[in-house]
Parts: C-alpha cells; structure tokens; sequence
C-alpha cells in the first residue's frame, strides 16, 4: 500500500515546479474553472472538529441562509461575530460517520437560561446556560445512536427572549464546533472564517493561502467539469514537514487518494487530475495528516479546465421571444424522445439550434414566471408572487432596454396576467393584450397579427414578445386534433369550454370534482391536441420569416412560462406545486450560422436567463439589474465558470434548487425534500435524508447562500452589498379583469 501511494505522489508531482532555478508555470495553458480560495465561505473547515462560524458569510451553508430558520440578524463584538436567535434556532450540519460528537456552543444569554437541544428530531439532555453577560462555552452531547451519516438536522430550543433592536432575542450565537466526543478535550484554536485567508512567508516568497494547523480538513463541495485539474500550491511554517492528501469522493462510491505529498518550507505547486469525476458532484479534501506548531497554507486552490479560444459572434439583427403558455418540456420530443404528441415543427426547430434539455421556471404560473423571463430577475427580487401584485414602473424590462437601444419592439400577449393592470406594457411601440381587448386569443390569430407587425418593422431591428395561450385551458381543440390522441366516442363529464372550472374544482380539497379513466384520457387528448394544433400555426409563422427573409439573422427563443399536472402527483392544472410537471418547461434558442445546429445542454438553467442571454446575442449591453446568465457559453459547449443550478419558488413558503441531477425542496416549515431527476424524472420516491450525502449538501449549502444573499445577481459571492429589491405595488383588481382571467381558469 505504501509503494500505491509513492507510486501516486510521484506521479502528480511530476508537474511540480523544481524547488532550485527559475520555476516554469505549472498551469501553463489552463484558466481557473473555480477559485475555492474565493469560495472559502462556501468550504467546510475542520480544525479540531467542524467549526460554523456564525455572523460571517460562512454561517449562510448551515442555517438555510437565515430563511425561516430562526437566525434574525448579525453583529460583532469585539473579536467576536454572530447571530442572534429567537426561540429557535436550526442548524444542519454534515457527518462522515454515525458515531458520538459533541457540538460546542459558544453563546451569550439575552433573554433565557435555559437550552433544550433535538437532534433529527430527537431531544437531547437539555442545559442551564450561565448568569454571566459575556461569550460563554456549552457542550451539548450528540449520541451516537442520533447521528447519522450525510446530513443532521440540529435544533436548538431557549425558554424566552427579550427585545433588541426589534427583534425578539433569546441569545447571541458565535459559533458551534462539532467534534468528535473522543476528541472534545483537545486544545486547539478556532479557526475563525476571518482568519483563514493570510498572507505566508516561506522562505523567500509570500503568498495568500488558507491557512490552517498541521492537522486539518478544507472540504468542498463541486461538479467537475471535464478535462478538469485541481491544482494549488502547498507549503508549511516552521521546522520539519507536514503530510498532506488531495482525497475526491463521490456518492456511493468509495473515496479515491488522488494525491498523497509532504508539504515542506518552500512553496510547491501541484495539479492533480480530476478527469475521472467529469459530470459528476463530488467532496474534495484537503487534508493535513501532520502535527506540531506551524500553519499548512493551500495557496490558491482552484479548479481548472483547459483555456478557450476567445469567441465572438456576429450579433443577431432581430430576436422574437415566444412563450407558449401551460406547456411542459416532456410534452416535445425534444426533452420526451418518447411523447405520443405531434409537433413536427416543434421538431424541426430543435434540429435547427440549441435545446436546453433542464430549463426550470422560476415559479409555477404565469405572473411570476413572466416577470422573470422579462426583467431577468428572481421572484423574490420583482415580488410579483400574488394575484394583485403588479410591475412597478421601476421595473427595467426587456422591452425598454431594447427600445432605448433603438429595437422596435412590439407584443402580442394571450394571458390576461401578463397586462397593462399588471404592468407589463412597458417599453413597447405596440402593445398588445388579447384578454384585455376582447380579441380572439387562438394561435392563428396571435401569429398573425405578429407576424403582420414583424413585416411592417423588417427594414429595421425589431423584438417582437409572443405569448400564446393554445395549451392552457380552456382546451378546445377542433375535433381532427382530439381524434389524433382519443379517437373514441365520448360522452362524458368532461366539455371542452368548461375544462378550466373542472380542474379548479377537481384540484380543491375534498374534491368537487373526481375524473374517471376515461374522463382523464379525454382531458390529456384535448390537451395534446391544443399543442399539436399550436404547432401547426408556430410552423406557418417559421416559414413567414423565413419568406419574409429574416430567418437567417432572427434569433427565436422559445420556451414556456410553466407546465401543466394531470394528476401526476395527485392535483390538475397548475400554480400548486413545485413538481416538474409544472417547472420544467422547454428552452431552445435558434441563430442559424452561429449557435451550432443540434446543440444540447443537460445542465439546469432558468428562464430569467432569457434576458441576459438576449441582449449577448444582439450585441447590446445587458440590463442593468439583470440577475440572471447569458447562456451563450453553454450552447458553444463551455463549461460556465459558475454553478449550473437553477432556484425556483412557490409563492413564500416553498424554495428549490435544481443542480442537474439533484433537486433539494424545501418548505416553509424547513422540511426538505430530494430527488434524483436522472433515476426518477417522475418524482415518485423522496429520498432519505442519508441518502446521497454529498449531493444533498451540495445542494443545501447553494441554496443556503442564495437564500441568504441579499445581492441575487451575485449570489455566490460572500460579499453581499446592495442588490436590487422592487417596490411591492398592488394592481387594482375590478370586475371586468377579474371576469377575465377567470374565462382563463383562474378561480382565484
């Protein structure tokens, strides 16, 4: 075993600098991927146990950035930082192993003596907390038999509060050190979020590192992308060396010894190849297995990829945004090669550009949704999450960033939420509202009208918003398409006009409304067959342009503002869940001659990237306040220097993450949920709380961190200032809109 690990020192030092002479660039011809020095808040740290430094930007990976979770605000007090809870506070916290720990709470009492801790929900022996005013240390003892392996759910518990600054207090929490019980004694020195990053001298060189003891842990959380390289330098103060190992784990696997070195008193730069793990999230460790006085620094440990060629690509003149209302990806074979629905055009389309096979919406209907697509921003940022709420005039969308780059801009909009009441007719030369104006709102007439409005405006730039409303409810397609996908006789419950009323009613708890087989079959078939008739119209509209000759420099979006249930998960319809039958929604982008035919992405990504994606293909500065990601990258097949991952919500009491493979629900009660989107599209088994333990962490601590982030254009970054935050306005809801969009189904 010893000669396997010489065997593998050897071989990743081979691209160490020599310690004589002048030293080559061991990352010659690399770029960094990820900076994990940068990223630091994000690392778990072990020195002495696992330390949750609280106050600082690394508390926001364990306390689901402070959303619900009791922790109410934050301070420092002389060297110390912390956060101040209520009556409770929550805390989750990963471990390697069932086995006995200790969490040691550093805390000063405000309004309560008294601390009952649970662990996964099962209490523990509760603690008097001290009469003295200052910082004090509590040992609260983690059983072996509450433990276990992936992550733990801590709860503490406090038997009152006082006021401060507003805010109902119970004590002021500076940090937790979750130890080994076998190891709880040891005299060892905190290592503080803000003393890690240091400037070390060794020998003759200085260099900023994360500098921890001889005996330690830094420990990530990444996706590898391919052709990827670890690479950092390492190096020890004081007399002697120091071991250290590069371990990478992966879930369900067995952790691999990538790199087992000495660190000595002189800088040494390592790559260590992380190729194998391509595609995959993974723990990297490194660890420090030395002892004695000293600091071990990791100098600028960073993921990195193989340099890309600068490109640049010759901008669209054009762009048209089509939103297809109530149309969930597995409905096209482009995302669902085995869909019984006919969408030749739809087809066709896909071959033509890129697909981007995990698109989510950042909510579940159409209010939200589109004000994301529009403004490029998240709903908790543009507060369009209620029926009355409306776009405040501060609002930048789409269409006034383009206008005021000289673009004609014109929409032809079929939702009766996307309105002027709502205000969305903002920045447009022509407006349009289908609902609002009384004008038929079929797929025939939409395209139209817009593609009447794109041949008055072809001699110059234009954007043109269509939103179609086919697949939504009512579904009334003319009966060649039903017999399409139920071609027999029916006679029952369901009527075409009134499918609206029947799914808010069947939806209700109890329901007013229970669907037979053969009703069921008869509701998807008028479904299928509204998108199947849509196609036929969007494929009429492709060919306009094209005879209109602006295909070629016309970059069309397509996508969906959100999906549609048919009892997947118990419910009809949509705006109730946060399953994928209602998030998951197409995306593709065509751009003959620039985006590659046939590109297809399967990382996650949202649809408030629309916009920043938009103005990168038309040449034009992005919008100012835009919190979402050109996607341009991506569809030229480079990897993103930035998390793949996409956050949606439900109204305020669910928030999501989708990582690609994983996607971790959490509601408002702070119960979570996860599941893994490759094994089991549907959604069908929730996974264990131990199960797949670095997905799920991986997943917990960015979702903590944006939830957290008060900056959500810069979420990642543990630098949080300012950030945009709009207005709440209220729309003033009549009769007449109100009449309208219940023609739409919507009850509320």
């Amino acid at each position: 075993m010893r000669l396997f690990l010489m065997v593998i020192a050897m071989l990743a030092l081979a691209g160490a600098c020599s310690r004589g002479g002048p030293k080559a660039d061991p990352f010659e011809g690399l770029e960094a991927h990820a900076d994990l020095s940068e990223m630091r808040h994000l690392a778990e740290v072990n020195d002495g146990g696992w330390f949750i430094d609280f106050g600082t930007p690394a508390q926001a990976k364990y306390t689901v950035g402070d959303w619900r979770s009791g922790w109410i605000g934050r301070g420092v007090d002389g060297d110390a930082t912390y956060a101040n809870v209520g009556m409770r506070g929550r805390v989750y916290f990963g471990a390697d192993r069932a086995e006995a720990l200790v969490a040691r709470v550093r805390l000063r009492p405000h309004g309560t003596r008294a601390l009952t801790p649970y662990l996964n929900n099962s209490q523990l022996k509760s603690l008097h907390l001290g009469s003295g005013d200052g910082f004090a240390e509590y040992d609260i003892e983690l059983p072996a038999e509450h433990v276990q392996r992936g992550e733990n759910y801590l709860l503490l518990t406090f038997g009152g509060t006082t006021p401060i600054d507003g805010e109902d207090v119970s004590v002021a929490v500076d940090s937790i050190w979750i130890r080994r019980a076998a190891e709880a004694a040891a005299d060892v020195r905190a290592p503080a979020y803000d003393t890690l990053l240091a400037n070390v001298r060794l020998g003759d060189e200085e260099r900023p590192a994360i500098a921890l003891s001889r005996q330690s842990t830094l420990r990530y959380y990444v996706p590898v992308p391919p052709d990827a390289v670890l690479g950092f330098g390492v190096g020890v103060e004081g007399d002697g060396e120091s071991p250290f190992v590069i371990e990478v784990t992966s879930d369900g696997q067995p952790s691999v010894q990538l790199l087992s070195g000495t660190a000595s008193s002189e800088w040494v730069d390592h790559k260590v190849d992380l190729s194998r793990f391509a595609g995959q999230t993974v723990r990297v460790d490194l660890r420090a297995e030395g002892s004695g006085p000293g600091r071990l620094g990791w100098n600028s440990p960073r993921v990195l990829v193989p340099e890309q060629p600068e490109r640049t690509l010759e901008p669209a003149r054009n762009v048209v945004v089509l939103v297809i209302d109530t149309l969930r990806a597995d409905k096209l074979r482009p995302f669902n090669p085995s869909s019984r629905v006919k969408t030749p055009a739809m087809d066709r389309f896909a071959t033509e550009g890129a697909v981007f096979e995990l698109a989510q919406s950042p909510e579940n209907w159409t209010k939200p949704a589109v004000a994301s697509i529009l403004t490029g921003l998240h709903p908790q940022t543009h507060q369009q999450k209620t029926g009355d709420a409306a776009l405040p005039a501060s609002a930048e969308l789409l269409s006034e960033h383009l206008q005021a780059q000289g673009f004609a801009t014109g929409s032809f909009i079929a939702n009766g939420y996307v309105s002027d009441r709502f205000g969305f007719d903002q920045g447009w030369d022509d407006y349009t509202n289908y609902i609002r104006e009384g004008k038929s709102t079929e797929a025939r007439d939409v395209f139209e009208e817009a593609g009447n409005w794109i041949e008055s405006h072809k001699g110059e730039r234009f954007f043109a918003y269509v939103q179609t409303i086919d697949p939504h409810v009512p579904y009334d397609p003319p009966g060649e398409y039903v017999r399409m996908y139920d071609p027999n006789a029916y006679d029952g419950q369901v009527k075409p006009r009134m499918t609206g009323d029947l799914l808010e009613k069947a939806k209700r708890r109890p329901p007013q409304v229970v669907f037979d087989a053969v009703d069921k079959r008869r509701i998807k078939a008028l479904h299928d067959g509204e998108i199947t008739q849509h196609d036929n119209y969007f494929g009429l509209f492709l060919d306009r342009l094209a005879t209109l000759g602006l295909a070629e420099d016309t970059l069309i979006v397509v996508t969906s503002d959100h999906g549609e249930e048919f009892d997947d998960h118990g419910s009809w319809g949509h705006g109730h869940s946060i399953y994928q039958e209602l998030l998951h929604v197409p995306l593709m982008f065509r751009l003959p001659n620039r985006i590659p035919a046939g590109a297809r992405v399967s990382d996650a990504v949202s649809t408030l990237d629309v916009s920043a994606t938009v103005t990168a293909l038309l040449g034009v500065p992005g919008m100012t306040h835009d919190e979402g990601h050109a996607l341009v990258g991506m569809m030229l097949g480079e990897p993103p220097a930035r998390p793949t991952v996409a956050f949606s919500d439900f109204q305020d009491d669910r928030r999501v993450i989708t990582t690609g493979r994983w996607k971790l629900v959490l509601r408002g009660n702070l119960t979570s949920t996860m599941f893994d989107l490759s094994a089991d599209p549907g959604e069908k088994t929730q996974l264990d709380a131990t199960a797949y333990p670095i997905g799920r962490r991986y997943a917990r601590t960015l979702l903590g961190q944006f939830l957290g982030a008060a900056d959500r254009g810069n979420w990642l970054s543990a630098e949080q200032k300012g950030g945009t935050q709009l207005h709440r306005e209220n729309a003033e809801m009549d009769d007449t809109i109100r009449d309208q969009l219940r023609a739409l189904g919507y009850a509320h």
